[in-house]
């Protein structure tokens, strides 16, 4: 099995687990940009050790849920598509807003956003991330929206 990015935190590392039994490496055989950094394998077991903790689970499942309501009101409120994934990956269907124009005027808000279909929005923030982190991303994209959309606010919800 092999293991990167969530095993960082955000800084390059990678790991090969394997039974002894079916490994053709040798320890120190294979190497790369990745491989053996003394400071990257001190971050991944920072990480590691967070990761572990008995509540770490339990809060990324909890922002994994309040992300999810969060987006299904934004998607009730200007019209928008299902909310789809599962903890803390995400998506957002647009409907009709072309989700690449979405990402272009987040930006210009400061907000970073992706659209891996023209009708899509992917969230998958960092497995630490708060409510509060949360709520200002909700909060810039439903200006963006308000500002993207003329008619698409659904009048029931704002009353």
């Amino acid at each position: 099995m092999t293991l990167g990015k969530g095993l960082g935190g955000g800084v390059p590392v990678s790991a090969l687990l394997s039974q002894d039994a079916i490994s053709c490496f040798d320890y120190g055989d294979q190497g790369g940009t990745y491989n053996g950094n003394p400071l990257m394998c001190a971050v991944a077991s920072a990480v590691l050790e967070q990761v572990l903790q008995p509540e770490f689970m339990s809060q990324v499942q909890q922002a994994g849920r309040y992300l999810k309501q969060q987006l299904e009101v934004l998607s009730r409120q200007f019209n928008l598509g299902r909310v789809r994934g599962k903890g803390l990956l995400l998506a957002l269907d647009t409907g009709a807003l072309h989700a690449p124009d979405l990402v272009s005027q987040a930006l210009k808000h400061g907000l970073l956003l992706n659209a891996p279909t023209d009708n899509a929005l992917r969230f998958m923030p960092a497995l630490n991330i708060d409510q509060a982190s949360i709520d200002q991303m909700i909060l810039l994209l439903t200006d963006i929206l308000k500002t993207t959309t003329t008619s698409g606010v659904n009048k029931e919800i704002n009353g």
